[in-house]
């Protein structure tokens, strides 16, 4: 039997970023074949993206990533594993510094990215998947591009379709982000309240369709703003898995979401989202266009945007960008083919 090529892919951010790096998956099969044994470094949490993905073989959580080698046991499990059996390719999908001791130290044949290439993100001309095929590009760029886009694996329809309200159509809101209901520039990408609920209002004023909210269990605490809750409405807060949420948002009619872990999920499952922007640069964060999804963006594209990780937005006194964007103009884009 011919002997498996390993390969060790490291992307360890957030949910967002780690859905977008999966666009490097089929390229490293094409070029592998399907005997690669593909091997993933990511986050806790974030793991279970790839808990029914048999593409991956095996996913190294990383705890702490600040700290070095001497004082980390995930990391150096990462490195021992590697000379029991050595890597033919480790990819570096990260531009920091904090793999560099994984990365050379570990035994491989090639070595991508950091800390031997320096494949700097634009963040005003290129989409985080785009930068992401960049880095492997110094290995190969022989691969089928239309293939080379995020993919991501849920759980069969019958166990979703048995658990949640799906038998009827529906659109998913996801009323929420990592810094959600923060009043200072750190709650930069949450839409208010008031504007989702009148955004739910019009919904169900103008369509027939279930609507229904998506969340995280420690984010359940701010989905009570909508209660009591309309009978064609649903909170799903702290209820479904990330490989569930997959199935129920390629299901759904459309996903409306914030720039959050969220929106990227349904842009690599949905059929439409609406994906929602104001200090953030959508060219690098929206969702990535393919020849699958329908993407639309929610911007009011004020002259100060995007401001984020610039001075402006410490001084922002309101996001002027997310409060001003009316519930009308995003339910529009939904309307809109």
């Amino acid at each position: 039997m011919k002997q498996k090529k390993r390969v060790l892919v490291i992307r360890c951010g957030l949910l967002g970023d780690t859905v977008d790096a999966t666009s490097v998956i089929e390229p490293l099969i094409e070029n592998f074949g399907n005997n690669v044994e593909i091997n993933w470094v990511s986050r806790p949490g974030i793991c279970d993206l790839f808990k029914h993905d048999n593409r991956i073989k095996k996913v190294f959580v990383l705890k702490h990533t600040n700290l070095s080698f001497l004082f980390n046991l995930d990391k150096l499990r990462i490195i021992f594993d590697s000379f029991f059996k050595p890597y033919d390719l480790i990819l570096n999908l990260e531009i920091g510094k904090k793999f560099n001791d994984i990365v050379s130290i570990s035994k491989s044949k090639r070595k991508i990215g950091m800390p031997y290439h320096f494949i700097m993100d634009d963040i005003f001309k290129e989409h985080r998947v785009e930068h992401q095929l960049r880095i492997l590009n110094k290995y190969t760029n022989k691969y089928d591009q239309k293939k080379s886009v995020p993919s991501i694996i849920g759980v069969n329809e019958m166990s979703v379709q048995n658990k949640f309200p799906v038998d009827k159509d529906f659109i998913i809101l996801c009323p929420t982000n990592s810094h959600f209901k923060k009043d200072n520039y750190r709650g930069y990408r949450a839409w208010p309240l008031e504007n989702w609920k009148e955004l739910i209002n019009k919904i169900l004023n103008e369509t027939d369709l279930n609507i229904l909210l998506t969340g995280d269990k420690n984010e359940q605490e701010y989905f009570k703003f909508f209660y009591p809750l309309n009978e064609r409405v649903f909170d799903l807060s702290g209820k479904t898995t990330i490989p569930e949420l997959i199935t129920i948002m390629k299901l759904s009619n459309c996903v409306i979401a914030t720039d959050s872990g969220s929106v990227h999920i349904a842009g690599a499952s949905a059929k439409k989202v609406i994906s929602i922007h104001g200090p953030t640069n959508h060219y690098q964060s929206s969702p990535y266009k393919t020849q699958e999804n329908n993407i639309k963006v929610a911007s009011l594209n004020l002259p100060c945007s995007p401001c984020y990780d610039t001075p402006e937005i410490k001084s922002c006194p309101k996001n002027v960008c997310m409060y001003d964007l009316s519930a009308e103009q995003v339910f529009n884009l939904f309307a809109s083919p």
